[in-house]
C-alpha cells in the first residue's frame, strides 16, 4: 500500500531515473526499461557449476537430479524449467523444439555472467514463458592465457583453458568429471531386517558424469562462435542397483553468425544439432528395454532494426526437425517438425513523469507430426511504467505470452518419463509491481517486487507414486508471490539477503488435483550470504532453504525441505587465486527430484590463474 501511494505522488521527470546497479559479492540487479534483470558475474574460484551459481537468487529455483553434471533446470517465479529460455549470447540453446536446457550442459567457467530477465524480456532477446537466462562470453578474455582447476569429494575433477588467440579471436575448452558416490539413506531399497527402517547410509551408485566442451569465438568482423559438448552421465535408480547400466549421452553442436549489434540493422543466423542415445536395454529404470536415439536439428534467424528513439522491430524465423527411434523397437519411431515465423516491436516514451514502453510479438507456427500439421498463432502484448521515487525507481509489468510444448513433452519417451501427443499450448498472463533502491553515497540497498501469473492449459511434469514422470495439461492455475533483497556494507563485513514467497494453486475443474499446489514449485525461499576480508584473505558463509514443495498434482508426495549451510576461504600466491569451500555443512542429501538425492557433505580446492581478488574488479 505505501508503495501505491507513493507512486500517486508529483516526482520529478525520468530523465532523472537513472540508478547504479544495486551491487554486494558480485551480484547486480538492475532495470532494464521496467523489467528485472539480475546479473552475476562467474568468479572461476567460487563457481562450480550453473545450477550452484542461480540457486541464491531471489524468485530463482534449480532442480537437480544428482551431483556434478547431473540434470538440473531452473525456474522463475513458480514456473517450471521448460518454460524459461536458455540462450548463448542470445542464441536460443532449445533442443526439442522448445526451450528445454539441461543447466549441467553449459560450464560456467565459458562464462562472463550470466543474465536472468525475469517477467518483461527485450523482444530482440528470445523470451520463455516465464522469462530467459543469457549466458555471456567474455568479449575479451582479461589476460592473454587463462586457466582454472579443481578437485573435490565425490570424484569432482574440473579443468578450463582459454586463450586470446588475436584481438579479435578466442579459443576456450574445458573438461569436468564426477564419480557422485556421496552417501544418502536409501528409502527405497528392499526391505532388511538389520535396518528395518531404512536408517542405514549407503554409497549412491551408477551416477557418474562426464562432459567435454570447447567454444571458438570470432568477434569481426562477423561475430562467429562455434561449440561443441560430449556429455556422459550414468543414470542411478530409485533402488540403487549395483549392477545398473543405463546410460545418457548427449552431444551438442552449434554455430552462430551475427553482425555488428551496434548497428541499426542487425542480422544473425544460427544452427544447432542435438543427438541424444539413451540406453536401458535390461529395463533396469525404465517400464521396458530401450536403446532409443533421438536427434533435433534446427536453424533459425533474426533480423532487427533500432529507431532512432530506441525503439526497433524484430524478425524472426525457425525451422526444427526431430527425429526418435529405439533400436529394440519397444518405443515407436518418431518424426516431427516444426516451422516458425514471427515478428515483435517495441518503443518507449516519456509520459510527464513516468516512463512507459510497450511491445507486441506475434508469431505463427506450424506443427508436423505422424501425417497431421497443426497451426498456432501465438500472441505476446505488454506494457510497462516506470517511475523515480527519490532514491528509488518503481516498476509495473502486465503481459501476456504463449508456449508451445516440446517435442520431448509431446513425444519422448525415456525410462520413468514418458511423453504426450495430446498438450496443448499454455498461456500466461502475468503482472508484477516492484521497487529498487540506492541511496547516493549509502551502504545499503533494498529491492522489493509482487508478481502474478494467470496459467491456462500449464504444461507440468508430474510424477506418480511409482516415480514415472508425464508432462500433463493443468486447464488453469494461478501463481502469485512477493521476492525481495537487500545488500549491505560495514567496514570489511558485506552481506546479502534475498527470498520469495510464492502460492501456487491448481484451478482446475473438479478432481484430486483442485486447489492444490502445483507439483515441483516451493512455497518459501531464503538466501544469505556474508562476506569479509581478514589476514589478507576472504572469508564468506552462505545459507539456502526451500521449503513446501511437492511432487505431484496430488500433493500426496511432500518433498523435504532444503537447508544448506556453505563456508569457504579464498586467498592469492603470487599471481595464482585458491579457494576452499566446505559445502551442505548439515550433511543432507535434498530430493529436488522425486527420488533422486543430491549430494551431502563435501569439499573442493579450486586454483584459478591470474587471479581475481575483488568481487568488483572488471572479469573482461
Amino acid at each position: 500500500m505505501s508503495l501505491a501511494a507513493a507512486l500517486c505522488c508529483p516526482l520529478t521527470t525520468f530523465a532523472d531515473t537513472a540508478l547504479p546497479p544495486l551491487t554486494v559479492a558480485g551480484v547486480n540487479a538492475e532495470l532494464d526499461q521496467s523489467g528485472v534483470q539480475l546479473r552475476v558475474p562467474v568468479d572461476p574460484l567460487l563457481a562450480s557449476d550453473l545450477p550452484s551459481l542461480l540457486a541464491t537468487l531471489p524468485g530463482v529455483q534449480v532442480r537437480r537430479s544428482g551431483g556434478l553434471g547431473a540434470y538440473s533446470e531452473a525456474s522463475l517465479r513458480g514456473s517450471n524449467g521448460r518454460q524459461v529460455r536458455i540462450l548463448l549470447d542470445g542464441q536460443p540453446l532449445d533442443g526439442g523444439g522448445g526451450e528445454a536446457t539441461s543447466l549441467a550442459l553449459i560450464s560456467p567457467l565459458m562464462l562472463h555472467d550470466v543474465t536472468v530477465h525475469k517477467g518483461r524480456v527485450p523482444v530482440d532477446l528470445a523470451g520463455g514463458l516465464a522469462g530467459s537466462i543469457n549466458l555471456r562470453t567474455p568479449e575479451v578474455l582479461r589476460a592473454p592465457l587463462l586457466g582454472s582447476f579443481s578437485l573435490g569429494s565425490f570424484g569432482e575433477r574440473q579443468a578450463h583453458a582459454a586463450a586470446q588467440l588475436a584481438t579479435d579471436v578466442q579459443l576456450a575448452a574445458g573438461l569436468q568429471q564426477a564419480d557422485n558416490d556421496f552417501k544418502y539413506r536409501n528409502a527405497f531399497k528392499p526391505f532388511d531386517p538389520t535396518d528395518p527402517d531404512r536408517r542405514r547410509r549407503e554409497l549412491r551408485l551408477n551416477a557418474d558424469t562426464a562432459q567435454r566442451y570447447a567454444l571458438l569465438s570470432l568477434r569481426a568482423p562477423l561475430r562467429v562462435q562455434a561449440h561443441v559438448i560430449d556429455d556422459a552421465q550414468s543414470l542411478p535408480t530409485r533402488l540403487n542397483l549395483p549392477d545398473q547400466t543405463a546410460q545418457l549421452d548427449t552431444r551438442a553442436y552449434g554455430l552462430s553468425i551475427a553482425g555488428d549489434t551496434s548497428a541499426r540493422w542487425h542480422h544473425r543466423l544460427s544452427t544447432r544439432w542435438l543427438d541424444e542415445r539413451f540406453r536401458d536395454r535390461d529395463s533396469q529404470i525404465g517400464l521396458g528395454a530401450q536403446d532409443s536415439r533421438s536427434r533435433t536439428f534446427g536453424i533459425d534467424g533474426q533480423s532487427r532494426f533500432h529507431f532512432g528513439d530506441g525503439s526497433l522491430a524484430v524478425l524472426d524465423a525457425g525451422h526444427t526437425r526431430y527425429r526418435a527411434e529405439d533400436r529394440i523397437g519397444d518405443v515407436p519411431t518418431q518424426d516431427a517438425e516444426r516451422l516458425q515465423l514471427g515478428g515483435a516491436a517495441e518503443t518507449f516514451g516519456d509520459l510527464g513523469a513516468w516512463r512507459a514502453n510497450a511491445s507486441l510479438g506475434v508469431q505463427w507456427s506450424e506443427d508436423r507430426a505422424d501425417g497431421q500439421q497443426e497451426e498456432h498463432w501465438q500472441w505476446a502484448p505488454a506494457v510497462g511504467l516506470t517511475r523515480r521515487l527519490g532514491p528509488c525507481i518503481a516498476a509495473g509489468n502486465l503481459g501476456s505470452r504463449e508456449r508451445l510444448a516440446t517435442f520431448f513433452e509431446r513425444y519422448g519417451d525415456r525410462g520413468l518419463f514418458r511423453g504426450n501427443p495430446e498438450l496443448r499450448p499454455e498461456r500466461a498472463d502475468y503482472a508484477d509491481l516492484g521497487a529498487r533502491c540506492a541511496p547516493v553515497g549509502s551502504a545499503w540497498t533494498v529491492d522489493a517486487a509482487v508478481f502474478g501469473q494467470d496459467l491456462r492449459d500449464a504444461i507440468s511434469p508430474t510424477f506418480n507414486a511409482q516415480g514415472v514422470g508425464r508432462s500433463i495439461n493443468t486447464e488453469r492455475a494461478e501463481i502469485y508471490g512477493v521476492e525481495w533483497g537487500g545488500t549491505a556494507r560495514l567496514g570489511r563485513w558485506q552481506g546479502q539477503i534475498g527470498g520469495t514467497l510464492q502460492s501456487t494453486e491448481n484451478r482446475s475443474g473438479p478432481g484430486a488435483a483442485r486447489g492444490k499446489q502445483l507439483p515441483g514449485r516451493y512455497t518459501e525461499q531464503i538466501n544469505a550470504r556474508l562476506e569479509t576480508e581478514f589476514w589478507a584473505l576472504r572469508w564468506h558463509y552462505a545459507f539456502s532453504f526451500e521449503h513446501g514443495q511437492f511432487y505431484d498434482s496430488p500433493n500426496l508426495l511432500k518433498a523435504a525441505p532444503l537447508r544448506r549451510h556453505d563456508i569457504g576461504v579464498r586467498g592469492q600466491w603470487q599471481r595464482v587465486g585458491w579457494s576452499v569451500q566446505a559445502l551442505n555443512l548439515r550433511d543432507d542429501n535434498p530430493e529436488q527430484f522425486n527420488g533422486f538425492p543430491t549430494p551431502g557433505r563435501h569439499l573442493r580446492l579450486t586454483l584459478s590463474y591470474p587471479a581475481i581478488m575483488s568481487p568488483d574488479s572488471p572479469k573482461e
